[in-house]
């Protein structure tokens, strides 16, 4: 007993130093020049599936605490690393609850279907998120709600203040113009960097099975 639960603490060492160094090669999102992939929460994948959820759970806390120490606050009271947080924890979660859950007969389609809804719940926290401090914390730099923006934002400001040519189909038009900004700007790049590091880890979990301390 004493044996695993030191060897679960080096493991949760181990990866949460990989975590940060995996945060620190970001590969630039071509739509929206001030957002970055990495592939950090491809620890926290490994963490659940070998140690369990609340081992996972300090992970994704150690990861937290090791890119403030780092790199320092990204952002007003650190909320780039707030929002690395909720997301490593968000991935966590659902991870773990579905892996609990999916019982298809074939392993490789019970970790498309965990993945992909995993990612996808993955995002929409992430726009959540974003839409109500996140953001209006980046714009105003405090931290403050979103119904406390002094102005109002749209794609056209997005654009306008970074470069960007981001447009807006029409099936979101049932959304406010900020919703709809910061939906067609976060929503997308969050999936998309969860499936990628969902088929990166994809090439991970069968050397896994040597080191599973759950």
């Amino acid at each position: 007993m004493k044996s695993t639960k030191t060897r679960k603490m080096v493991m949760i060492a181990i990866l949460s130093a990989l975590g940060m160094i995996l945060n620190l090669i970001e590969i630039p999102y071509p739509f929206a020049p001030w957002l970055n992939f990495d592939l950090s929460e491809i620890v926290v994948l490994s963490a659940v599936s070998t140690m369990g959820v609340i081992p996972a759970v300090f992970v994704c806390i150690c990861k937290f605490l090791a890119s403030v120490l780092f790199k320092g606050p990204v952002g007003p009271i650190a909320i780039g690393q707030i929002t690395s947080l909720i997301a490593s924890l968000s991935i966590c979660m659902m991870y773990y609850l579905l892996k609990k859950v999916l019982h298809f007969k074939k392993p490789w389609v019970n970790y498309a279907v965990n993945m992909f809804l995993t990612m996808l719940t993955f995002a929409f926290i992430m726009y959540i998120i974003n839409y109500l401090f996140v953001t209006p914390t980046y714009l105003m730099n405090k931290p403050i709600w979103y119904t406390q923006l002094p102005f109002n934002v749209d794609i056209m400001a997005f654009n306008k203040q970074y470069g960007s040519n981001i447009s807006i189909p029409s099936l979101l038009n049932f959304l406010s113009p900020y919703a709809q900004a910061i939906f067609i700007i976060y929503f997308p790049f969050n999936f998309l960097k969860g499936i990628i590091c969902a088929v990166v880890y994809s090439f991970v979990r069968p050397i896994e099975k040597n080191y599973t301390l759950e």
